[in-house]
């Protein structure tokens, strides 16, 4: 049994009798499963801020996806959990769902009715825990059961086999010796923020852990040293206050949350239509920490904001989805940004004339003329500021329907 404090694994149930095998699978592997067969209950537990993986069952691949995409356009105001998406097909839809796992479109997929590989949804879903940075606790597993398992192999497999178990316990307790040396080094650096004392920090081997998760065993400690470095940085560039909505006194605070899509009886069709009045905002950054704080700058204007971390990514959206305005890095992984810039403006397709601005760490005449010429309709500076984002929502989005 695999223990959490919270529900993370959620199975929309579409049809109970088909729906059995998985949940009976997943009931005997972790101590809490949530269950789901509405609209309106999927859209609260993707408000919910508990990260989760959401399982789709469905007769076919688009009608596994049909619900979750309504509920995410239904709450497109709304900030949504960190969450993966598994699609439960049938055999005649495996072709289609590894291409659109290919294609990002789901992180994942089995084959669920009839189920045949009965194990896979735990591979998945342990998988996909870690990736969401979700601590759990295997209880079902002791160094008696590694041992036998590892007995019953042949030399020189055995032998073979310990050793690189060996190596791998070396590395992780490696790299864990250098995380924590590095968190203690944040930790002081913000209390000494906090105190108005000059700090000292290791930036270049930050940076390389930062920039690498090697190991899906450290991804939960490496996430929460992000977490840390976003808390550091933002005593350095203070994004503007969040206007909070007030809550009515008469109104507990946790039921005014999700009054909207749980408390009152709100249809989602009413909610659909809400969504497509709001700007779509496309931003390509491929720095984790630029990209974190210029999210947390653009939650105070009612927009839909997806990003993405690099040109092919960006490209592959770009031609599938229209935006309103795209924010434009100009280094990016596996291409410039001006190079899109020009690819955007003089291809035909839904986003030739949406106004595409250009971001950079430094100032550069050559650049900002290139971008220019290429189609760009501006060019700013990271990080992002209020007062400039303002200036450009008021131009290219008449600022109607910022916050």
């Amino acid at each position: 049994m695999k223990k959490t404090n919270e529900s993370h694994i959620v199975l929309f149930v579409t049809d109970p009798e088909s729906d059995e095998l998985v949940l009976e699978v997943l009931g005997k592997h972790y101590e809490k499963i949530t269950k789901c067969n509405t609209l309106k209950e999927l859209c609260r537990l993707l408000v919910n801020k508990e990260p989760k993986i959401l399982l789709l069952p469905g007769d076919t691949l688009q009608n596994s996806l049909y619900n979750y995409y309504r509920a995410i356009e239904a709450i497109s105001d709304y900030e949504k959990c960190d969450h993966r998406i598994v699609s439960l097909i049938p055999r005649k839809s495996e072709a289609e769902a590894y291409e659109a796992y290919n294609a990002k479109i789901i992180d994942d997929y089995m084959v669920s009715r009839p189920v045949y590989e009965i194990h896979r949804i735990v591979l998945i879903c342990d998988h996909l825990l870690i990736e969401l940075g979700i601590q759990f606790e295997v209880t079902h597993i002791s160094k008696a059961t590694q041992h036998q398992q590892i007995e019953s192999f042949k030399e020189p497999l055995r032998q073979s086999i310990k050793s690189r178990l060996n190596d791998i316990k070396l590395f992780d307790q490696q790299s864990k010796n250098r995380l924590s040396k590095l968190e203690l080094e944040i930790d002081t650096a913000i209390s000494h923020i906090e105190s108005d004392k000059s700090i000292h920090i290791n930036i270049p081997e930050l940076k390389m852990l930062l920039s690498s998760i090697r190991s899906d065993q450290m991804r939960v400690e490496l996430l929460k040293l992000q977490s840390k470095t976003i808390h550091l940085l933002e005593h350095f560039i203070q994004p503007p206050p969040i206007e909070k909505e007030t809550v009515p006194s008469d109104k507990p605070k946790e039921d005014y949350q999700f009054n909207r899509l749980y408390k009152q009886e709100v249809d989602a069709d009413e909610l659909l239509e809400q969504a497509t009045q709001i700007p779509n905002i496309l931003l390509v950054e491929d720095d984790i920490i630029s990209m974190q704080l210029t999210k947390m700058l653009l939650r105070n204007y009612k927009t839909n904001v997806e990003s993405v971390t690099n040109g092919r990514q960006a490209i592959e959206l770009i031609k599938e989805k229209q935006f309103q305005l795209i924010l434009m890095d100009v280094n990016l992984p596996d291409t410039n940004g001006i190079y899109l810039v020009d690819q955007i403006a003089s291809e035909k397709g839904l986003n030739q004339d949406t106004p595409v601005i250009i971001l950079s760490g430094n100032k550069n005449k050559s650049v900002v003329s290139k971008a220019m010429e290429r189609g760009a309709k501006g060019y700013i500076l990271k990080p992002l500021e209020k007062s400039t984002t303002d200036k450009i929502f008021k131009k290219f989005l008449n600022n109607k329907r910022s916050k």
